[in-house]
């Protein structure tokens, strides 16, 4: 039976979906087999990050419609352990019942599965993930993307569905410039607890057109220690001048 997460956001543009593709980097470097599920109703983009837009033909609504499963999971070049079932082209073509059962099967076949919602605070379909899902918020560290991360956090706790925060975009030598001084505050103002920071990072800026993220890099180090995190290990933040 495999790990659930869902990855949400308040405020779009904070890298939601890079992280998404970047922990499942993480959690098949670890061996793990991975599923991303874009849930991004006409706002698709996980196909072109995982390099598998040119060859997708069935999407989300076309399984949850009746088409079989293993034809709308599509292998990543990028790493045999990613496979991808890619949004619908449209809106309003995802049922809440059927995602349910589908949540439940892939659960099964995959070590890890990850859901990357759409930006804002419709919560349609969160409740249609399995019992234990945990939420991943992520937020870039300014007061707007803050805030945004609060009210997600409120409306979550409301459902009671457990969640954590990811500070996407850290930078240290800038931390001062921002209204939100320090990861303290920041975690104090979302009310969300930490699970880990994604430093500012050229490469994730281009992986889109490259497909690459490198080992040795400091965001793959990042998302490497907050996949050991979501297994239950215990790895300690580094100083934040060295993330």
């Amino acid at each position: 039976m495999g790990k659930v997460f869902g990855i949400t956001s308040g405020k779009g543009g904070v890298g939601k979906s890079t992280v998404s593709v970047g922990l499942a980097l993480a959690f098949a470097d670890l061996g793990e087999k991975v599923l991303l599920v874009d849930m991004d109703e006409g706002l698709r983009c996980l196909d072109l990050m995982l390099n598998v837009d040119k060859t997708a033909v069935f999407d989300l609504s076309d399984v949850l419609s009746g088409t079989d499963l293993n034809d709308a999971i599509y292998p990543s070049p990028l790493n045999e352990n990613i496979s991808l079932i890619p949004a619908p082209s449209r809106v309003g073509l995802v049922d809440a019942f059927e995602l349910a059962k589908l949540a439940e099967r892939v659960k099964d076949m995959f070590d890890t599965v990850i859901f990357d919602f759409p930006a804002g605070i419709d919560f349609t379909f969160y409740g249609s993930l399995p019992k234990g899902t945990l939420y991943i918020t992520v937020a870039v560290p300014d007061p707007v993307s803050v805030r945004d991360a609060a009210a997600v956090s409120m409306r979550l706790t409301e459902m009671e569905l457990a969640s954590r925060l990811i500070i996407n975009r850290f930078r240290h030598s800038s931390s001062r410039k921002y209204k939100a001084k320090n990861i303290d505050e920041i975690i104090d103002n979302s009310s969300i607890r930490l699970l880990g920071l994604i430093p500012e990072s050229e490469d994730l800026q281009m992986f889109s057109l490259c497909h690459r993220l490198s080992r040795r890099s400091r965001a793959f180090k990042a998302f490497r220690r907050i996949a050991q995190r979501l297994k239950g290990e215990n790895v300690l933040l580094p100083k934040l001048k060295k993330i």
